[in-house]
């Protein structure tokens, strides 16, 4: 089947170019929810030839050499965090794997998207309609909706801080500042883990999906995954003394 096909049939959310033979599981629902909204502003044309244009080179011929030149011209990245600090055990690698992402800013947010020129400037507004722009740091910490969120789980654990300026600090000075045993360390990683997934997944449940959790619904959306990932894959390499102080801190209100 062409792309032409799949246009006729529709490739918007619950498009008929999108029927599979089974059920999706919950992370390729996402990945589908993602590339419907890139396909979202693309305009086939009528006989139009379809061809690829190489921008590195006048002739927008692909050059092997132009290639190169553009890859080993550009800095070296820098990841704003470890990648050993990253990788928890406890928790999935598909989350490991996007919070990843999340701290290079490698995520489809509108902005990036709207960089990439996918979306209009008008379309990049934050999903929780507070007027900003969905960039990561707004999205994940400085947004009104998502920001008391964060509000609450410091509550909830018993820590004072106070907002920082990027995801990275904000990974930082959750984890570390909080955490003094090893422990409590993965504890709060955990957490801290499970809040930005939850973060992540209400941001897209709006878009595709159309659909809206409370605060306080999505605070305790984030208190039992992570009470789930912990009580999966920790209690059972733990004393009896660590478990129990392992369940005054994570306990559910």
């Amino acid at each position: 089947m062409s792309v032409f096909d799949l246009f006729h049939l529709g490739w918007g959310v619950n498009g008929e170019a999108w029927k599979w033979r089974r059920r999706l599981f919950a992370w390729e629902e996402e990945q589908l929810g993602e590339l419907c909204l890139l396909l979202q502003n693309v305009i086939l044309q009528v006989n139009k030839e379809e061809k690829w244009i190489w921008n590195l080179e006048k002739s927008n011929v692909y050059i092997v050499r132009s290639a190169y030149t553009c890859q080993s011209a550009q800095l070296p990245v820098v990841d704003p965090v470890e990648l050993k600090l990253l990788w928890q055990k406890i928790v999935p690698l598909k989350v490991v794997v996007f919070v990843w992402r999340l701290l290079r800013n490698r995520l489809s947010t509108k902005d990036n998207l709207r960089r990439r020129g996918v979306l209009h400037t008008g379309s990049s507004q934050c999903v929780t309609s507070c007027d900003s722009m969905e960039i990561v740091k707004h999205l994940f910490l400085h947004c009104s909706l998502f920001g008391t969120v964060w509000n609450c789980i410091l509550c909830w654990i018993g820590l004072s801080t106070a907002v920082p300026l990027n995801v990275s600090d904000r990974f930082t000075q959750f984890c570390f500042d909080g955490g003094k045993s090893q422990v409590q360390y993965t504890i709060l990683n955990v957490i801290w883990f499970a809040n930005v997934w939850e973060i992540w997944k209400e941001r897209n449940n709006r878009i595709f999906n159309d659909k809206e959790c409370s605060i306080m619904r999505i605070v305790d959306k984030m208190k039992s995954l992570s009470y789930s990932w912990l009580k999966e894959k920790l209690f059972r390499s733990l004393s009896i003394t660590m478990v129990g102080g392992l369940v005054q801190m994570i306990k559910l209100n």
